[in-house]
């Protein structure tokens, strides 16, 4: 009986971490600040898969990029997947208390702050 119960806590506990842990999988709205033709939304895709993050990022000038990267302890990290070293696109932001993510992305246009929201549907 004590191993039972041992057990079904040991479930609970690692369900309640599962509920309780936040996942960035589904569309956001992207606000880019500083670029060289002023302020551009753009969209992020995201699917998460534990700390694996995937999914593709969308300028609205160009075809998706995909981007692959981790998100772990309220922080992503995730880069352009196709291209050289040079052509590499990378985001870093942090989930902020109210569910938005707000960072830094680096490109040759240099770096600028970003932000995004999640799209409801």
């Amino acid at each position: 009986m004590k191993r039972a119960c041992m057990a079904a806590f040991a479930i609970l506990a690692i369900a309640a971490t599962a509920i309780a842990a936040p996942s960035l999988t589904g569309d956001w709205a992207m606000k880019v600040e500083g670029g060289p033709h002023g302020d551009a939304t753009m969209g992020l895709t995201l699917k998460q898969e534990g700390t694996k993050v995937t999914g593709t990022f969308s300028t609205g000038h160009s075809a998706d990029m995909a981007v692959s990267g981790q998100f772990t302890d309220g922080e992503l990290k995730i880069e352009t997947v196709a291209g050289d070293a040079d052509s590499k696109i990378i985001f870093s932001a942090r989930l902020k208390a109210d569910g938005t993510l707000a960072g830094y992305v680096s490109s040759q246009m240099g770096d600028m702050k970003w932000s995004a929201s999640r799209v409801t549907r």
